[in-house]
Order: structure tokens, then sequence, then C-alpha cells
């Protein structure tokens, strides 16, 4: 079996776990799959303490066990 087909599951806020046979992701796709409205949600890919800005149309490539939080864009963060 190739690396390309292999599922991974990724994570989106500790609650929802999705399932993904893809290479890459867009922000906006992660959005989608797991169920927020990207227009309204912004995505951050947590990395350890630290987190960055996933922007809608920006690609990800897929690790077994990532880590996103989708934030209400009305919310202040820092």
């Amino acid at each position: 079996m190739n690396e390309q087909s292999q599922e991974k599951n990724i994570f989106v806020n500790k609650t929802k776990k999705l399932r993904v046979v893809e290479a890459t992701l867009t922000g906006a796709e992660i959005l989608q799959r797991a169920e927020f409205e990207a227009s309204q949600y912004d995505l951050f890919l947590v990395k350890g303490q630290t987190s960055e800005k996933i922007e809608p149309g920006q690609e990800v490539e897929m690790e077994n066990g990532l880590h996103f939080n989708a934030i209400l864009k009305s919310v202040p963060y820092g």
C-alpha cells in the first residue's frame, strides 16, 4: 500500500475525529469536513504549545494525529 492511499486520523477541537486518505487538504476543506462554516471560523494547526493559522486556501500535508482548532472569527485570540 503506498503512502498516498493510507488512511490517517486528524482531530478538530479535540472532539471531532476525521479520517482522511488525501495527501493534502486545504484549511477550508478541513473545516467543512468537521462541519464548521469556513466563512465563520478560523483554523489553526496545533504544534505543541503554539498554533499556526491555516488560511482557507492553504494546503496542509496530512499526517496521522494532526490536531487543529476551529475558532469562531468573532472571538479575540492572540
